[in-house]
């Protein structure tokens, strides 16, 4: 498996990450594929609780991510979103406080990390989602 370094760097918490690797999974790395799976299967899978996996599914809407779908009577659908749609990696943690109601501490290497990293640029910003997580792939040219 292939993991861009926009996506592995981009600010993602380990469940967050899980859980969007799992959607990307289940859509085949396509913009127009769907994946609505229970919330209950998806922590299962992702060997998570159920609420951590709500979180994160949450926090990806909020950020960009994911596009949810309600569906009455049914499981929620999800598609994966363009990496240029994606929240900022400077605005995620205010994304993540409000999505869990809870103000999370910054370590200091995190806060010399994110100081230190330069910003990305427009073109890095705007690479298609199947080259940031692709199964047994070289990356492409464009990446």
């Amino acid at each position: 498996m292939f993991v861009h370094n926009l996506l592995d760097e981009y600010g993602l918490d380990p469940y967050e990450f899980r859980i969007y690797a799992h959607a990307v999974r289940r859509t085949g790395g396509k913009l127009d594929g769907k994946y609505f799976a229970s919330l209950n299967k998806t922590a299962e899978i992702c060997q998570m609780s159920v609420r951590k996996a709500q979180y994160a599914l949450k926090f990806l809407c909020e950020a960009g991510f994911l596009n949810q779908e309600k569906r009455k009577g049914r499981t929620d659908q999800y598609r994966i979103t363009h990496s240029r749609e994606w929240a900022k990696p400077e605005n995620l943690e205010v994304i993540r406080e409000k999505v869990t109601g809870v103000k999370r501490k910054k370590s200091q290497n995190n806060s010399k990390s994110a100081k230190s990293k330069p910003s990305t640029t427009k073109q890095s910003n705007e690479i298609d989602v199947v080259n940031l997580l692709t199964p047994s792939q070289i990356p492409t040219d464009d990446l």
